[in-house]
């Protein structure tokens, strides 16, 4: 929306010895605390980029998209050298730290900053890790994907009524097979042939043709609506039982 090991089992060997064991009971320890993905809240709001300062203070020319009062991504003018006509697919990350602005992170545009260990790497050292990841709600503000419709859920942002409508818009320039939730435009495979026959039996006009396109982006908002669901124009865990009456096959 990023490699397995084998080894060679062997047999110990047997001996005619036993050991004895004492029956000492050996407390099992359990936990349901799972690593933060997230920073807290800071509060911060969006702010418009000094570009100037901000390059000044980091030493070099920068192409900032978006800012926070002490946070920012972009690139830096020479990133965009090398990088396509549509982009680069990394980009930076920006925090101000002492009064100076420095780059904690480079991250992959198309991930979520939730993914921060696969996602995102600290230059010369390795992956990042959360202490170079924005506070949640900053990511939601200067960080596309984080509020992007596939990850929203995951990342704690809100999704608005415009990145709804232009995830609705945007034009299929290919198709991916989907596998698991949420279902979305430009998926395709028996998963979306299965969901297709569902909203046909649930009054909406559609091709089933396995091919997540606009009229099937619309019903799914549309059928949304009815059910008093999110409305997101994508097959996410809610959408998927109201259709079938029951979970996601695991």
């Amino acid at each position: 929306m990023i490699g397995a090991c084998s080894g060679n089992s062997t047999t110990p060997p047997t001996t005619s010895t036993v050991a004895t064991v004492p029956t000492t009971t050996v407390p099992v320890v359990t936990t349901t605390t799972l690593p933060a993905i997230v920073n807290p809240p800071s509060g911060e709001k969006i702010v418009d980029c000094d570009k100037k300062a901000i390059s000044a203070s980091y030493g070099e020319k920068l192409r900032l998209e978006f800012c926070t009062q002490t946070w920012a991504m972009g690139d830096t003018d020479k990133d965009t050298w090398n990088c396509p006509k549509e982009g680069c697919e990394q980009t930076r990350l920006y925090h101000l730290v002492d009064n100076k602005w420095e780059s904690p992170s480079i991250c992959y545009r198309n991930q979520p900053l939730t993914r921060f260990a696969l996602s995102c790497y600290i230059p010369n050292v390795g992956p990042a890790t959360l202490a170079e990841i924005p506070p949640q709600d900053v990511a939601c503000l200067i960080w596309i994907t984080n509020r992007s419709l596939p990850f929203f859920q995951e990342t704690g942002c809100t999704a608005s009524k415009a990145d709804i409508a232009a995830a609705m818009a945007v034009t299929c320039t290919a198709y991916f097979e989907a596998t698991s939730l949420p279902i979305e435009k430009c998926d395709h495979g028996q998963l979306v042939t299965d969901m297709q026959k569902k909203l046909r039996d649930a009054g909406y006009s559609m091709s089933v043709d396995g091919y997540f396109g606009p009229a099937m982006a619309q019903a799914v908002y549309s059928f949304q609506g009815k059910k008093k669901l999110t409305q997101l124009g994508i097959i996410d865990k809610a959408t998927w039982e109201a259709l079938t009456g029951k979970p996601f096959p695991s």
